[in-house]
């Protein structure tokens, strides 16, 4: 069951997320919803959510590059699940991705399956 959708709104929030990628994930399969971290002023927390099926998972971080083009959800962005190793793993190339776009703005640079990669930027 989701927990408290009603009282915070953070269920129904996650929903209109996804439907915005062109997928609801139906309530049956949603195991928990909540947020994460301590709450500060002025501070947005991420939220977890946690589905019976991991295939609903994939698809969601998959189809998550949907949200960019999206007036709405333009700011919001879907991670896995990550140990703490990973997390600080991650954090070390996103630290190196962003030393590498201030050196060369002319290219697009990404994380994929753990490793930095770069393409020409596409001219608009």
């Amino acid at each position: 069951a989701v927990v408290s959708t009603q009282s915070t709104g953070i269920g129904a929030a996650v929903y209109e997320v996804c439907h915005a990628m062109g997928y609801v994930i139906p309530k049956e399969k949603t195991i928990d919803c909540y947020r994460v971290g301590k709450k500060q002023q002025g501070k947005v927390r991420p939220v977890r959510l946690e589905c019976q099926n991991r295939g609903d998972v994939e698809y969601a971080l998959i189809h998550s590059k949907l949200l960019k083009d999206s007036a709405k959800y333009s700011k919001v962005y879907l991670a896995p699940d990550r140990s703490k190793e990973q997390r600080q793993e991650h954090s070390l190339l996103v630290r190196q991705m962003k030393d590498l776009i201030s050196a060369d703005p002319s290219k697009h640079y990404f994380i994929k399956n753990n490793k930095l990669c770069s393409v020409a930027a596409e001219r608009n």
